[in-house]
Order: C-alpha cells, then structure tokens, then sequence
C-alpha cells in the first residue's frame, strides 16, 4: 500500500523536465521550496489519481460480471474508466494543483495524457501481480486437493484391506455349523449379512458414531459366541452418553477379533473380552482386553499387520493425536488401547 502510494510521484518526475531541473544540484536559482511544493503537487495528485480509481472500480466495474467478456473488451473497459477518471480528477484538482505549482498545470492536456499512460502502466502492473497470486492460490489448492485424494486412497485401502480379514474368519464360523445345526447357520448369515453391509457403508466414510462400531462389534461377538459357546464371555462397559462420538469406521473390529482370537480361543477354560470407552479431557479413551495367555503367550503368530494398518489409519486421520498401545493388559493377557480426538456427532 505504502509502495502505491509514493512511487507513483517518482515516477511522474521522471517524466515532469521541469521538475528535474528545480532539483538539480547545480540549479542556481537554489529554489527548493519550489520544489518541495511541485513535489507535494504530484503526490497529491498521483494519490488522488489512486484514490479515484479504486472508489470507481469498488463501486461500478468490481460489481459488473466484466469477466464474461473477452479480455479485448474487459481492457478496453479498463481503458475507458481510466481517461474518465483522470480527466475528471485533473480538472476538479486544477485549482489546487495551480496554488501548489503552476508550472505543472501550464499544459492541461499533457497532464491528462500523463496521468492516463501513468495510471494505464500502473493498472497493468497491479493486474499481472494479482492474476500471478491467482495462480499460486489456484496451485496451492490444487495440491492440497491431490494430497486429500491420496490420503482419502489410503486410508479407503487400509479399510478394505481389514474388512475381507475378518469376514474370512466369521465364514469359518458359519462353515462349522452347517453340518450340526442348519438353523443356527441360517441365522449366523443373518448376522454376518449385517456385518458385511456395515463394512461396506463403512468404507465410504471416514468417520461413523461409536454407537455403530459398539453394535458391530456386539453383531461379531455374537457370531464367536456361536462358534465358541460358553468359552467365550463378553463385557461391553460403555457408557451411553459416548456413542455419538466419531471414530473411524472399523476400529474395534480387528482388535476384537486378535482378543478372540489370541485370547479365549487359545484356552481350554476360554475367556473374557472387555471393551471399554472413557473420556480423557479432550480424548476418546478405548480398551480391548482379553485375559489370555498375554502377548508373548499366544501360540498362534500373526504378522501384526491388523495393527500396523490400525495405526497407519490413525496417523492419517489424526496425526500425533490418534494413538494405539498394544501390550500387557494390568490383570495380565493383552490389553489395546486406543487414544483419539473426542469429536462429537451434531
């Protein structure tokens, strides 16, 4: 704004000889007080002319849809304004640009002419800036955009790699029943027919209700449940007033499913699986324990890709605030712990 409002000056005594002459060294009138004012009668003028311009732009060609035109048209527009505004402000400013300097007003017309190539050349130069910061803006949301995109492929991949894992296992399970109890088969598919309808609504959202993942979590349980019968014992310790907070879909699930599976399955007298939510100030605490045989206990050796995705799912979701503990639980077995933003559903 400041380079706006005094380079202009500098740039009319460039073209103003006399007033290169007032301000030579070797000048031996000496007559800096005449030039002082000759100067204070260009910056005014010159910032009158910047004034103007922007009072016209602001209240008649920022509100006319201009950009509908061809630029051919929208300049000479431009062009147009600018003679009227300049004509307009010398004349109104002739009185007092005479008591200021007379010289400079000795040839009206040449001012005019001036002023417009002055403000024409100016224009141009504050039009070329702001289409160049157009265009970065345009390049940075761009970027940001295909940045979103990747991330959102991501985290849809890791979804989909976790959805057929545990829909493998749960097969298994109904695979078991045919042959002894058809009927409870039948009804098994009922409830995995729900499952895989929540895995797919699932994969098209980031974030779902903690209400939802606790009843699919309750949907898979009672699926093991037949599979495991009374070796299996389930404790679900959370609070109503939490289920509308949002967590990403499919969270529970694959830590569910290692507690069965590395916990109550791998004991003759099987076990508990507990799940339990409480709130840290602003955090989502989540608890998946089992009173197994603990981390290094467990016969079966998984790869841990369950929850390297797991994490990978937090990080991309929420940076440093989404975290997971996996390790020995506080009564023994094995403990997950899940720490994430606690964000409402509205």
């Amino acid at each position: 704004m400041w380079f706006g409002a005094v380079a202009p000056p500098f740039i009319t005594l460039l073209l103003d000889d006399d007033a290169m002459d007032v301000l030579r060294w070797d000048n031996p009138g000496g007559r800096w007080t005449v030039a002082l004012r000759g100067l204070a009668a260009i910056t005014l003028y010159t910032n009158v002319m910047l004034l103007a311009h922007a009072a016209a732009y602001n209240a008649g060609l920022g509100r006319l849809p201009l950009q509908r035109l061809a630029r051919a048209v929208r300049f000479a527009v431009y062009g147009l304004t600018t003679t009227v505004v300049v004509t307009a402000g010398t004349l109104l400013l002739m009185p007092v640009l005479r008591a200021l300097s007379p010289g400079m007003v000795k040839n009206p017309l040449g001012l005019v002419v001036k002023g417009v190539l002055i403000s024409i050349l100016w224009l141009g130069a504050i039009y070329m800036y702001a289409q160049f910061m157009a265009r970065i803006r345009t390049e940075k949301l761009l970027a940001h955009r295909e940045q979103l995109a990747a991330l959102d492929a991501r985290v849809r991949l890791l979804q989909v790699r976790t959805n057929p894992h545990f829909l493998y296992n749960s097969l298994n399970s109904v695979m078991s029943l045919i042959a002894t109890d058809p009927e409870l088969a039948e009804e098994t598919l009922g409830r995995l027919a729900k499952l895989f309808r929540y895995s797919l609504e699932g994969s098209e959202r980031h974030v779902v209700p903690l209400g939802d993942e606790i009843a699919n979590v309750t949907d898979y349980l009672e699926v093991e449940t037949i599979r495991f019968r009374e070796r299996l014992r389930v404790a679900i310790l959370v609070d109503p007033a939490l289920h509308s907070i949002k967590v990403p879909p499919m969270l529970l699930q694959p830590l569910v499913e290692n507690a069965v599976k590395h916990g109550a399955s791998r004991r003759v007298e099987g076990g508990t699986v507990t799940l339990r939510a409480e709130l840290a100030g602003d955090d989502l605490l989540l608890f998946v324990l089992d009173d197994g045989p603990g981390p290094d206990g467990s016969s079966h050796r998984g790869t841990g890709t369950s929850l390297m995705d797991l994490r990978e799912r937090l990080r991309l979701l929420y940076g440093d605030e989404g975290r997971l503990f996996a390790g020995v639980g506080p009564d023994g077995g094995f403990m997950a712990r899940l720490r994430l933003p606690a964000r409402w559903s509205r």
